[in-house]
């Protein structure tokens, strides 16, 4: 399967060990994670292991990664993590959507953008019925960008996890693959 997804500015293909000194440069950057699951790289090699379990993950359908490119330079990456296709005899087929953007590309709608071409890809391409985003509570951008791909929200989670000694809610919302 061909994960490359163009737009007329964008151009998103699978992360590769070539990128990692790129993305160190842009995970590197401590406001970038304020919300984030992850701290700020502080060395090559942990953005070198991300890069390598990000390759893994998609090799066994767990996750799929894109980087998003603009001019063919890396600024961020999109994500389909925590797949899930089947559990006992439920079938699930579906993911959670994930995004960043490098702080100096941001506002500009490229995150808006790239996830569209990715929900677009896991509907069609990886037959997903339903893709789920969460953002914490204080962000703001987040959740403007949830509204323009016409996530529905559906739980208010508190405490859902504590980043620098603060607990955080977050807000889940889900978008179901009505084609059949």
């Amino acid at each position: 399967m061909n994960f490359e997804i163009n737009s007329d500015r964008l151009h998103l293909r699978p992360p590769s060990l070539e990128d990692v000194p790129s993305l160190f440069e842009l995970m590197a950057v401590s406001s970038l994670t304020e919300f984030l699951s992850w701290e700020a790289h502080t060395r090559k090699e942990t953005t070198e292991a991300v890069v390598k379990s990000l390759i893994d993950a998609q090799k066994n359908d767990k996750a799929y990664h894109w980087c998003v490119c603009l001019n063919e330079k890396v600024i961020g990456l999109v994500s389909l993590i925590d797949v899930r296709r089947q559990i006992r005899t439920w079938t699930i087929n579906r993911a959670e959507l994930s995004y960043w953007i490098g702080i100096s590309h941001q506002g500009k709608g490229y995150a808006t953008e790239a996830s569209k071409l990715v929900l677009d890809f896991g509907f069609k391409n990886l037959g997903l019925h339903k893709i789920i985003i969460a953002h914490a509570n204080e962000n703001t951008q987040s959740e403007k960008i949830c509204v323009k791909l016409n996530f529905k929200k559906y739980a208010l989670e508190h405490d859902a996890f504590q980043k620098h000694n603060k607990w955080h809610n977050l807000i889940w919302y889900e978008l179901i693959n009505n084609v059949i």
